[in-house]
């Protein structure tokens, strides 16, 4: 009886390691720990319509769909990686944006008229 019992108890304990193996497939990279998390950034994507421009900050006020994974839709002013990003653009213009989230905060580093 006592055999039966540490064999069920084996066989479980040996489901539950090959259950979290499979759970830390490469379908998603792992999440940065410790030191390297401080300075982990991740990239997001976006869609919207510029409402503003600010050359100066250099800034771009955005009325920005869901950006999956970060925030609702909403209308946000955004920093830019560089002034020249805002060149040809107007308010009213439909834009596809890259950004990245990481020790500065919020950078869109790509913008691409629609």
């Amino acid at each position: 009886m006592i055999r039966i019992i540490r064999l069920s108890l084996s066989v479980c304990c040996l489901a539950l390691v090959f259950s979290n193996c499979s759970r830390n497939n490469a379908t998603t990279p792992p999440k940065a720990k410790g030191p390297a998390a401080a300075v982990a950034t991740t990239t997001y994507e976006g869609e919207g319509k510029v409402v503003s421009l600010q050359p100066k900050g250099p800034s771009i006020e955005i009325d920005h769909q869901e950006i999956k994974g970060l925030m609702p839709a909403m209308t946000m002013q955004f920093y830019v990686k560089d002034k020249s990003m805002l060149e040809g653009l107007k308010p009213g213009d439909l834009i596809a944006f890259s950004m990245d989230y990481g020790v500065g905060g919020l950078v869109i580093t790509k913008i691409t008229k629609k």
